[in-house]
């Protein structure tokens, strides 16, 4: 490499030996010095040379040719100490002439790439992920206290909330002049009577009608129970008519449009649908479903237990509540099926002494044939047929069910009732529709549901 006469010497240059001199036993050059350059003829340029700086001010300039890969400058001459490494290093120098002549850049462009390289390293450069330690909850720091007691949240109930006004009476009638007047005593309690009928069930529920003696007015019972439960909830609800002698419950409910009844449905396929099982029913103004006897004046056979078995089966998938109008004859095998699958009973009377002899003949024929289940959710319906007085005090029979732990309720005579044609709920007096109502209430007080499902203590089962 050529250096300027009379000034200083070029940057990058190789010192003369006679300024720069290796101390004794150096093997390598001080730290920080500019590393010799190696005699071309005795061993390779192991990299490429520094880059020039230009000469001082008022030196002649002079022009500085970049040597080529394979022919470095005659001029470096190298240390002792390099040149006999260099003499042992042959292999070093073929892989090294090979490296510089396959490379891109020239000898000038390797010195300003450091930067470069570092710039790249910096913007590749990531952050770690940070890690987090593990969350400890019992490290957990409450900013608000845990809101979940009742208490705590009626505190932040609204101040004026907005509230049912009474539709009724002396407080329907201020309401309808400007006042805000709430539900009266008698309403309040309408409603929570209405709740407990549309209690939620778990499973199918059957309720039998029965008595076992005539004209008592177990299908008129049978057709305002069931048409008041299809009107109160909002589940599926039907009606059967199991009498095997001359069943009428179509008659005080709507008959089938084109005669079909439970035999039919019996002897049918294809009944996996809800729509083929409501085919053979009819309803009338409550919502009710009604399925009808197959006595008629032709018929030669009465209904039998295997075919209300089969029907049975057929419904309780489809209707959350059954209800059975049954025969006055419970030795028959239709009503023998209806009790073994039944889940309650109400047992119908009338307001005279044989009447109630009959209610009590019936409790003592469950009890006899080992029906103590039913029994146990039974209720006596007192029907008042007449609308004068009954020969029987009613205290007098509801004292004596009482003794037997039984409930009763009482149906006043209502003249709708009495016409025997269908049943129509908006026909029938306000006194009628709340014993109606009491009585499904009462009988939905049984129901099976969510709160008697308990885990068992032994097993962690649901029993």
């Amino acid at each position: 490499m050529p250096h300027f006469d009379g000034g200083e010497p070029v940057i990058g240059a190789p010192p003369h030996p006679s300024q720069t001199a290796a101390p004794e036993g150096a093997d390598a050059p001080v730290s920080g010095a500019q590393p010799p350059r190696v005699n071309t003829a005795d061993a390779p340029v192991v990299g490429p040379p520094p880059v020039q700086s230009p000469p001082p001010s008022g030196a002649p300039q002079a022009s500085v040719e970049p040597p080529r890969a394979a022919t470095p400058p005659p001029s470096a001459q190298p240390y002792p100490a390099q040149a006999a490494t260099a003499e042992t290093s042959s292999v070093a120098w073929q892989s090294t002439q090979t490296s510089a002549q396959t490379a891109d850049a020239p000898w000038q462009s390797a010195a300003p790439a450091e930067p470069q390289r570092a710039a790249d390293q910096s913007a590749s450069w990531l952050p770690d992920r940070i890690q987090h330690a593990s969350h400890d909850p019992s490290e957990r720091v409450e900013v608000l206290p845990a809101l979940t007691s009742a208490d705590l949240l009626s505190d932040i109930a609204a101040v004026r909330r907005a509230q049912l006004k009474s539709t009724s009476g002396v407080r329907g009638a201020l309401n309808k002049v400007g006042f805000n007047l709430g539900l009266s005593p008698a309403e309040q309690r309408k409603q929570d009577r209405r709740g407990r009928i549309r209690r939620p069930l778990t499973a199918p529920y059957q309720i039998a009608v029965i008595s076992v003696k005539g004209g008592v007015g177990r299908t008129t019972l049978a057709a305002t129970l069931g048409s008041t439960f299809a009107h109160l909830r909002p589940d599926r609800v039907v009606a059967v008519d199991a009498n095997p002698d001359f069943g009428d419950l179509p008659t005080r409910t709507s008959p089938h449009p084109y005669g079909l009844t439970l035999r039919d449905l019996v002897r049918s396929s294809n009944l996996e649908a809800f729509s083929a099982v409501h085919s053979f029913t009819s309803i009338n103004d409550a919502d009710l479903a009604v399925i009808a006897s197959p006595w008629n004046t032709e018929a030669t056979e009465a209904l039998s237990g295997r075919e209300y078995s089969v029907a049975v089966d057929i419904l309780r998938r489809h209707y959350n509540l059954v209800l059975v109008d049954c025969g006055t004859g419970v030795l028959d095998s239709a009503t023998s099926t209806v009790l073994q699958t039944s889940d309650a009973v109400v047992v119908a009377t009338p307001a005279t002494v044989g009447g109630v002899k009959g209610a009590v003949a019936t409790l003592n024929w469950l009890n006899s044939h080992g029906m103590q289940h039913l029994i146990a959710k039974s209720i006596v319906a007192i029907m008042h047929h007449h609308p004068t007085k009954p020969t029987v005090e009613v205290d007098q029979i509801e004292k004596l069910f009482a003794t037997a732990q039984r409930p009763t309720a009482v149906v006043p005579y209502d003249p709708h009732l009495a016409e025997g044609g269908p049943i129509d709920l908006r026909l029938l007096d306000s006194e009628t529709l709340l014993a109606f109502e009491e009585l499904a209430a009462e009988l939905a007080d049984g129901f099976d549901g969510y709160q008697a499902q308990r885990p068992s203590q032994d097993r962690g089962e649901w029993r």
